[in-house]
């Protein structure tokens, strides 16, 4: 019943080698940017200074960093300037770029609202190249803001290397000059003159204040434009005069805060905006002071107002922090005359300053942390999407980008809090969901960042005893451990997922038969063959029981995909045929076109060519290429398929005699390496996937170079083997073969 589809599939791509080029645009005006308050003070120098640079530097790529304490107007003025320059600049693009995450996430909309994404379903890594290469190709001015950056290393694999745009970046990091930028400037607070004028012009009535005093007021903020905004915000808010505030701050300030002097770049403003925030937070009402207990330990970009109105409740039913919709609108409108929040009422989403999150929370005792974080932290994992056996969360992308930079905030406050939070079981549990998520997209070093601190926290709650949490840990634990190229530490980690479900579901549990899978795999990658043989027959019994013929048929899918892989590498051809055939039908069935469909083609493919059916296997191996060109879940995927590709256009180009044919084969199978060589550069891959490919081109361009005698080729060549041998290291043998770069990898990408 599959033969005919497959042969079908094979058809239709037995003559196409190449994708379709992406279609082309009209050029589109687009300015993508955070609401701008009317209100902004221009800062004239700083402006002129910006429109100086841009206007006097080479064409090409320009580009300049802001740098300077928190609150200072880093933000403001990269927004002003960008609101200033729209004519001039018909493209504008704003970047919250404090995490790597939230990064990937705008440039995936990027691509999407400019449709570069035609059919919505590339992942964010190939998402963020395609607005890469189209900043690059875009004739017209553009403009790209990276605000809030805190590791500067983060964003380089945003940056785009060449364009006709200019780039700003906005940092606390001096050293953004030396890091990316062409020049910076170091913006500074106010000084008392300019901070009275601009304290005075956030007032509704200045004139009906003492306005001698508004140097006071400013000398005591410190010049520092957030906080003489909030001040401003509070007065306007209750109506009282300079003199009752100056009353007010010199009752609450802190001990050891010390006068402003414009001369010196060390005033303790962190000290200064805490008694600030002390008289602010007292004039506000209940709901709004919950509110702010809220986000303050969110994300503070772009926070779901869904998050918490209403429902914000916790999970067993009992009130905390619960904010009516009435209420909540109250509440919201209180700290926005408070100049303590922002509302996008396009996307329905609030923003709040990171030193307003760090006022709320720096005299929180840990009762108080405590309380806030569980109910915070419940509310957030109930809106967090879940992975559902062991399958792909890809339908829930959106919903999971919504959510899981204000969960990932909520886990380093988690991580680094002294004294430590409650450890929680629940949590451990959505962080491992979030894990996968941040996997598919290809943030391997955050997915096995906070896998690491789940497993922690299931630790330090169970110690030795089994949970199914911890299972679910250690099972997405797992797949990190074989990207990294950890395979007995992945198969380790696979058997005691294996024991924990089997003692706590019994050993007939479908749940029990995909971790017996997984861990028949790793076997399989280990080259324990007979073991991962006995482990797949005993997997499919429990899968053919009475009780599981319900199962879901992508888990029965995945069993069969990986059990025909294994049985190929013994030998046992019509075995491994029939197995991976069905494991198509069934992924079909349940997934369509998906990376676990592609998958099963790769396993088939390999499994014809052992038997010697090059043309069979050119034609799997194709289909699964294009279907990773059309899905690109993760990048690397796609650079193993053009790999395969590329040795067996080469290896068909070798047992042709006609020169011309011969010629369009290697042709093909050099783009082909080019694409993987591209693929896994730009992307986290296992250990030797590129050092492979880096190999395998360099021995293709020195037989074609010689061939025609092609210089330029075989100094290509050279190039490329040395840079194989530097991405290996020194353990790698002297002369390496084909073989030993083979070897690098695991089996299933071979």
């Amino acid at each position: 019943k599959d033969g005919s589809v497959l042969q079908e599939d094979v058809a239709s791509v037995q003559s196409s080698t190449e994708h379709d080029p992406m279609p082309t645009k009209e050029p589109i005006i687009c300015h993508w940017l955070p609401p701008f308050t009317a209100q902004f003070y221009s800062r004239d120098s700083y402006a002129a200074a910006i429109q100086a640079h841009f206007n006097g530097a080479d064409e090409g790529l320009r580009s300049l960093a802001l740098h300077g304490m928190a609150g200072v107007g880093k933000t403001q003025l990269a927004l002003h300037f960008a609101n200033s320059h729209r004519d001039q600049y018909p493209a504008i693009f704003w970047v919250h770029a404090d995490q790597d995450q939230k990064m990937a996430q705008d440039y995936d909309d990027f691509a999407k609202n400019l449709g570069l994404d035609v059919e919505g379903t590339d992942g964010q890594l190939q998402n963020r190249d395609k607005f890469k290469n189209w900043l690059i190709k875009e004739p017209a001015s553009w403009l790209l803001i990276f605000d809030n950056v805190d590791n500067l290393a983060s964003i380089k694999p945003f940056w785009p290397s060449a364009g006709h745009g200019s780039i700003i970046v906005t940092t606390r990091n001096p050293e953004a000059i030396t890091s990316l930028a062409q020049k910076s400037i170091h913006l500074q607070p106010f000084s008392e003159g300019e901070g009275a004028k601009y304290f005075l012009s956030r007032l509704s009535d200045p004139s009906s204040q003492d306005e001698s005093l508004a140097i006071v007021i400013a000398k005591k903020l410190g010049g520092l434009p957030i906080a003489l905004s909030h001040i401003a915000g509070f007065i306007e808010a209750t109506s009282c005069t300079f003199e009752e505030l100056l009353d007010l701050y010199s009752y609450r300030a802190d001990p050891e805060m010390v006068d402003y002097d414009s001369s010196e770049i060390t005033f303790d403003y962190e000290g200064s905006y805490a008694t600030l925030w002390k008289v602010s937070f007292g004039s506000l009402g209940k709901e709004a002071k919950e509110l702010l207990e809220m986000v303050a330990l969110l994300d503070p970009d772009s926070i779901p107002e869904s998050l918490l109105r209403d429902e914000s409740k916790a999970i067993d039913e009992k009130p905390r922090l619960s904010i009516e919709a009435a209420n909540y609108r109250k509440a919201v409108s209180q700290l926005r005359r408070h100049a303590l929040v922002t509302k996008d009422v396009r996307l329905h989403t609030l923003s709040i300053h990171r030193l307003v999150q760090e006022a709320i929370t720096r005299d929180w005792g840990t009762s108080k942390t405590q309380s806030v974080f569980k109910a915070v932290s419940q509310r957030v994992s109930q809106c967090f999407p879940r992975q559902i056996g062991g399958a792909s969360m890809s339908k829930d992308w959106e919903e999971c980008a919504k959510f899981a930079p204000h969960l990932l905030s909520l886990a380093r406050h988690y991580q680094h809090a002294e004294p430590p939070l409650e450890r929680s079981l629940d949590f451990a549990e959505v962080l491992s969901h979030c894990a996968w998520y941040l996997y598919e997209q290809g943030q391997i070093d955050g997915a096995f960042g906070i896998l690491l601190l789940a497993r922690d926290t299931c630790n330090s709650v169970h110690g030795d005893q089994p949970h199914l949490v911890t299972a679910h840990v250690y099972n997405n634990l797992s797949a990190m451990y074989m990207f990294q190229g950890e395979r007995q530490q992945c198969a380790d980690t696979s058997l005691l997922v294996c024991t924990i479900r089997e003692k706590l579901l019994g050993p007939d549990h479908v749940d029990v038969a995909q971790a017996l899978a997984n861990y028949a795999a790793d076997l399989n990658a280990l080259d324990q063959l007979e073991d991962a043989d006995n482990i797949y027959k005993r997997a499919l019994r429990i899968h053919e029981l009475p009780q599981n013929s319900n199962t879901q048929p992508e888990l029965l899918g995945q069993l069969l995909s990986n059990a025909g892989r294994c049985w190929a590498r013994m030998g046992r051809y019509a075995e491994a045929e029939n197995a991976l055939n069905r494991a198509i039908a069934l992924r079909r069935q349940s997934l369509g076109v998906h990376n676990a469909t592609a998958i099963s083609y790769y396993g088939l493919g390999n499994t014809v060519l052992a038997q010697g059916h090059l043309d069979a296997a050119m034609g799997y191996h194709q289909v699964c290429l294009d279907m990773r060109r059309e899905l690109k879940i993760t990048t690397y995927w796609l650079g193993v398929s053009c790999h395969k590709l590329a040795v067996l256009h080469h290896r068909k180009g070798q047992g042709v005699l006609a020169a011309d044919i011969r010629k369009e084969h290697n042709d093909m199978a050099v783009a082909l390496l080019r694409e993987a060589i591209a693929n896994f550069k730009q992307a986290q891959s296992e250990p030797g996937l590129l050092a492979r490919s880096l190999f395998r081109l360099s021995a293709l361009l020195l037989e074609v170079g010689g061939d025609s005698e092609d210089g330029q080729a075989i100094q290509e060549s050279r190039e490329l083997y040395q840079e194989a041998t530097e991405a290996v290291g020194d353990s790698f043998p002297e002369n390496p073969t084909e073989q030993d770069y083979e070897e690098l990898v695991q089996f299933d990408h071979r």
